[in-house]
């Protein structure tokens, strides 16, 4: 398995064979001294998103490993208003890693990223191991410019 951190532009390989990718998108300065912190398995999918988020006007830090991107966010977390994550993802769901934020800083902004249908029917409040996880949104995939630009900005709470 490759890991690879477009915010710390790293590549951490498993198997020797495997390449890992290359000329990473670049990380622009903050917006308004605040960062998106974006974390997706799928690496089309997070570099995708990552430029729809930059074309809205954000700064974004993109991983497809959550543990590296928690263990990041932890040294930074003063460098983050907003924290996108995809909902199903190997090594952690989507909401462990929003708990695990969230202890980190409860202030931060929070969506969850999903393919489900069944996303309208659930409450942005989650009880998710035995801790109530208040989600500031739900995005959903396949993802739309507009949409996305709209709802991270109506709820930014940054600067």
């Amino acid at each position: 398995m490759t890991t690879y951190s477009l915010a710390e532009n790293e590549c951490r390989r498993s198997t020797p064979d495997v390449r890992c990718m290359e000329n990473a998108v670049d990380i622009l300065p903050s917006w308004n001294h605040k960062t998106v912190l974006l974390v997706d398995d799928q690496i089309d999918v997070l570099v995708t998103i990552k430029s729809m988020l930059q074309t809205c006007g954000y700064s974004v830090d993109a991983f497809n490993d959550p543990l590296l991107a928690v263990e990041h966010f932890s040294r930074h977390s003063h460098d983050y208003g907003i924290i996108i994550s995809d909902m199903t993802m190997p090594f952690m769901s989507g909401f462990e890693f929003i708990k695990q934020v969230r202890a980190v800083n409860p202030e931060t902004v929070t969506f969850v990223i999903t393919a489900s249908d069944s996303i309208k029917d659930i409450n942005k409040d989650i009880l998710y191991d035995s801790t109530l996880i208040e989600l500031d949104g739900f995005i959903q995939k396949p993802v739309l410019l507009d949409d996305l630009c709209r709802t991270v900005g109506s709820r930014n709470r940054v600067g």
